[in-house]
């Protein structure tokens, strides 16, 4: 083949007339960005890459996101503090690891203002980019294909976490779902205290019902680490600071063997979140957006807008828009639809109301809309969803 010789080369040196083929190819159909990176992360070639994104930071992202999609086997979208989302596809030399093909996307992209639609198919969008790599003999195909073999076959951990009955809770997630409001709270009113109780409880149980299976604490916890990320970032923490402080957490956590490690690492992993949390000062605009998200919360099933909130709080719908996206570290349209989808979730698991009614009471007009929407956000639709947590 054309490229086989590739294969015998660093990332740096693969033929750029190769790259801009394939970049095309894929850009043309989605409307992403495109870089190839070495092991670590270093940029060699890009195709609308963003401008100033090569600290080390960001290098070591990129890295990680490479390890990833070798790890599963498929591209994995990563949601980061920065408000994008990244995947990769590892270039190899048989099983030598090269370095990788990685794609990222502004996170307002998928949720613009003025449309309800996601543009992107984003599990699409990663399996397209890893066809066109395996097309282009850059990479390990059978390896990659063992690797999504294993992969499915741990998915049944996460049906683990739906199935889990917790004083009446129906699984961790559901868990958070209920501890989280109480926690956004307690960290705006600066009860430190609380706040750390809150995530010790959440931790305690995912240890206690994880038993002996190490590798599903890990997993557990690496999904804890991203959500308290995201959570500090939600209220006022730097993101590029809660960037680093995930990578971080997530690379510690990779080397740990037993649960006698686990202890000291959850305790610094928590105490560095709530120093990135006290770290910022309360402030006016900080506790009208908490009461603009007190307010969405109460009104999810009206047909509630962007205005209607900002009038809620008394600003005007610009500056709330730059206030909202500033505090939250997302869009005001975005966070909503999360939210409701979040809303009908725990309504599928918890009861017996219609489908319909559930997309109604979760502020969803059309129950075609809240399908595609639920289960382009969830993994799943409504009634594989709601079948899931359905205990025999």
């Amino acid at each position: 083949m054309p490229t086989k010789h590739l294969l015998q080369t660093m990332p740096a040196e693969i033929d750029r007339k190769t790259f801009t083929r394939m970049a095309q190819g894929y850009l043309q159909r989605w409307p992403l960005r495109l870089c190839v990176v070495q092991i670590n992360g270093q940029r060699r070639l890009s195709k609308n890459w963003w401008s100033r994104r090569d600290t080390a930071q960001h290098q070591e992202l990129l890295a990680f996101n490479v390890q990833e999609g070798l790890r599963y086997g498929e591209p994995t979208a990563t949601y980061c503090p920065d408000n994008r989302l990244y995947w990769a596809v590892p270039l190899m030399h048989n099983a030598q690891l090269l370095g990788g093909i990685v794609a990222g996307i502004d996170d307002d992209q998928l949720f613009p203002q003025g449309t309800e639609n996601p543009p992107l198919d984003l599990k699409l969008a990663c399996r397209e980019l890893r066809l066109i790599v395996e097309r282009e003999n850059l990479t390990n195909a059978a390896l990659l294909a063992r690797h999504r073999v294993d992969t499915q076959r741990e998915s049944e951990r996460a049906q683990v976490l739906h199935l889990l009955k917790l004083d009446g809770v129906g699984s961790v997630r559901q868990l958070y779902l209920n501890e989280e409001p109480r926690l956004l709270a307690v960290v705006r009113q600066g009860d430190r205290g609380e706040a750390r109780l809150i995530l010790n409880r959440i931790l305690t149980v995912i240890l206690h019902h994880a038993g002996d299976r190490f590798d599903l604490v890990k997993s557990f916890m690496m999904e804890l680490v991203a959500t308290v990320c995201r959570t500090a970032v939600e209220v006022g923490a730097d993101p590029e600071a809660m960037l680093g402080h995930n990578f971080q957490s997530m690379t510690a956590l990779a080397s740990i063997r037993s649960l006698e490690q686990m202890a000291p690492w959850l305790h610094e992993m928590l105490e560095k979140t709530m120093d990135a949390m006290a770290a910022q000062p309360q402030n006016t605009s900080s506790v009208m957006i908490a009461d603009a998200i007190t307010y969405m919360q109460q009104h999810l099933c009206d047909p509630i807008g962007r205005d209607d909130v900002a009038n809620a709080v008394a600003l005007s719908p610009s500056h709330f828009s730059r206030l909202f996206k500033q505090h939250v570290g997302r869009g005001f349209n975005q966070t909503l639809v999360r939210m409701r989808v979040d809303h009908a979730a725990e309504l599928l698991a918890r009861t017996s109301l219609p489908i319909g009614q559930i997309a109604q009471e979760s502020g969803f007009t059309e129950q075609g809309y809240f399908s595609k929407t639920f289960h382009w956000l969830i993994g799943k639709s409504p009634s594989a969803y709601r079948q899931s947590h359905t205990v025999a």
